[in-house]
């Protein structure tokens, strides 16, 4: 068993930070085997969800919008979204997704439908 406590420079890289690393070795008795990984926004990014991918695990999971390879527009700046508003865009099947509830709140998701088969679902409060 390895703990995680901090920086751990042995296993970072230019292209792989820490928390990419802790969960590459967490996920690495998986590798192959089609799982799906559901994490927060701590851990999650873009190039996280494409090496998982590349390892046949699929990822979903909240994401800071401020991540390297974010969208642009989803910069909290940029993004102006009225209560029930969503913005969604897709790079292959990696979908990234922005709604606005009493906050903003982005997701990462990885997918295997057809773009077409793709929607989100609002309900209002009773």
């Amino acid at each position: 068993m390895r703990a995680y406590l901090g920086t751990d420079s042995r296993s970072t890289t230019d292209d792989m930070t820490a928390t990419h690393a802790t969960v590459r070795h967490l996920t690495c008795r998986v590798e192959g085997l089609g799982h799906k990984l559901f994490m927060d926004n701590f851990f999650s990014s873009p190039r996280l969800f494409d090496d998982l991918l590349r390892c046949k695990i699929h990822s979903c999971g909240t994401v800071w919008p401020n991540r390297k390879d974010m969208p642009s527009d989803f910069r909290p700046k940029k993004l102006k979204l009225t209560k029930g508003d969503e913005r969604v865009r897709t790079r292959g099947n990696l979908t990234a997704l922005a709604w606005k509830d009493r906050c903003h709140v982005y997701m990462l998701i990885w997918t295997r439908h057809q773009k077409k088969e793709i929607f989100v679902m609002t309900a209002n409060k009773l």
